[in-house]
């Protein structure tokens, strides 16, 4: 299977897909640009038919890999698993990867969401707010903080969970990374995860790349709506 950072150096060096949150204050941001790789696809999630648009090309892509007809079924039903919980759960924005190789898929999503922090304050315990796991079942979660350029310091959680889409469970290599918004009380949330866990290392590495390039935006800096990419620099 690819290497998931090798994949993310071919990340798009100004075509960031980009969306806007509202701003509480003058000060606040109006907006944020997040960079995903070259073959990664922007979720149209304004309805069901978007969802079944990126369905059907996820199937016809996996049954010419060779899949068989079962094989390409269950793999394009994942997809259609993370399109709708990412359409559902409100997301601002969200980009995912569904590629084949010999050793098989890799599927792999990142959503961005504002969140209210609770009335304690804290983001993370509510994120990882779950039933503590039976010891030795091989879920974890560490949680710590991290530096984006420009940002700051930021929150970080990752680890390995068991995720319920859609009444399935699935386990995953889970990141999320919480952002503080200058001005307003709301804080911003990229969230990265994919069922590949036997590349988990790889994966925590991608998504903190792809959340590495979030830029917040302002006033007149304020990014194209969802699903409009900026032009190309070369």
């Amino acid at each position: 299977m690819t290497d998931a950072t090798t994949t993310a150096d071919r990340t798009r060096t100004a075509d960031g897909m980009t969306t806007a949150g509202a701003a509480t204050t003058a000060t606040a941001p109006t907006g944020f640009e997040l960079r995903t790789p070259v073959e990664w696809v922007d979720f149209a999630m304004a309805d069901e038919a978007s969802e079944n648009r990126i369905a059907h090309d996820v199937w016809t892509r996996a049954r010419e890999a060779g899949l068989t007809e079962s094989q390409a079924g269950e793999f394009t039903e994942s997809v259609r698993r993370s399109v709708r919980h990412a359409r559902r759960s409100g997301a601002r924005h969200a980009a995912g990867v569904f590629q084949l190789y010999e050793d098989g898929p890799l599927t792999a999503t990142v959503l961005v969401s504002v969140v209210t922090p609770p009335a304690s304050g804290d983001v993370l315990g509510a994120l990882t707010a779950v039933r503590q796991p039976e010891q030795g079942d091989g879920t974890w979660r560490r949680v710590g903080t991290a530096e984006i350029d420009g940002i700051g310091t930021v929150g970080r959680v990752h680890g390995i969970q068991d995720l319920t889409l859609d009444e399935r469970t699935m386990r995953c290599a889970v990141m999320h990374t919480v952002v503080p918004l200058p001005g307003s009380p709301d804080v911003l949330v990229v969230t990265g995860s994919s069922p590949n866990v036997a590349e988990a290392d790889e994966l925590f590495e991608l998504f903190a790349t792809i959340t590495g390039t979030l830029r917040l935006t302002r006033g007149e800096e304020r990014a194209a709506p969802t699903g409009a990419p900026r032009a190309d620099a070369d």
